[in-house]
């Protein structure tokens, strides 16, 4: 998206996010005062994370869980389903001010489709930057697609915030697992939130990627879009049991 107010959809994905300077987010401010389509496309982001905030924050793992890695399945079982659906991504960004009108078709799609997961197709979460968070997720990720090698399955592993320094080449011990384990597995992918991205650019750090690590995306966007397609979500935030 661009618009005569010169705002991106990636600065107003930073917006909901709370991740702004004073002096842009008045703009954004000043562009939904003014501006439906903006407003309306701000309101549709903040939703979407309240609907994984508050709608599915309590959930429960449902009774048939995604395929075990004999491994790791149960020790990560602890560590994760206690989050199960739990989406720290910044919840708390922008101003509460406004009210956004609801469009209940949208919602009820959206909200429909979340309540769906395919055990074959797991989306990994890691949104810090503890080095045994990742070692875990990579063990975990390697375990379950070598048993489910004969299956159809699909893992991702998205980071934000801290975890992007675990996927930076020159910087994180991981590269060269990571690159192994993408050559291996051509089910296995990596992204890092292009949110985070330009935060250290903000910083005046010029984040180098490792080669096969996705960046086209916000972790937001791209949690809410496989949640939407039904993939079995699981945040990496306290895996002390492993």
């Amino acid at each position: 998206m661009k618009d005569n107010y010169g705002l991106d959809e990636l600065t107003l994905n930073a917006y909901v996010d709370g991740q702004l300077e004073p002096e842009l987010e008045r703009r954004v401010l000043n562009a939904m005062d003014t501006d439906r389509d903006i407003r309306e496309q701000v309101c549709q982001l903040r939703r979407a994370k309240d609907w994984m905030r508050t709608g599915y924050g309590d959930a429960q793992p449902t009774e048939q869980p995604m395929p075990a890695c004999k491994k790791h399945y149960s020790r990560l079982q602890t560590g994760i389903a206690a989050s199960f659906m739990a989406l720290a991504i910044g919840m708390g960004g922008g101003l509460l001010g406004y009210i956004c009108a609801e469009r209940e078709t949208g919602t009820q799609m959206a909200a429909g489709s979340l309540g769906h997961e395919n055990p074959h197709k797991v989306l990994l979460h890691l949104g810090d930057a503890r080095p045994e968070h990742f070692q875990a997720v990579l063990d975990y990720a390697e375990d379950f697609l070598e048993e489910h090698r004969e299956r159809d399955v699909q893992v991702e592993v998205i980071a934000n915030s801290g975890g992007i320094n675990l996927m930076r080449s020159g910087g994180s011990t991981f590269e060269s697992r990571v690159r192994e384990l993408s050559d291996k597995y051509s089910n296995l992918q990596f992204v890092a939130c292009m949110n985070a991205l330009r935060n250290l650019r903000k910083e005046g750090i010029e984040p180098v990627m490792i080669n096969d690590v996705h960046t086209g995306t916000t972790a937001v966007d791209h949690i809410v879009k496989r949640l939407q397609e039904g993939w079995t979500y699981r945040k990496v935030d306290n895996l002390s049991d492993i």
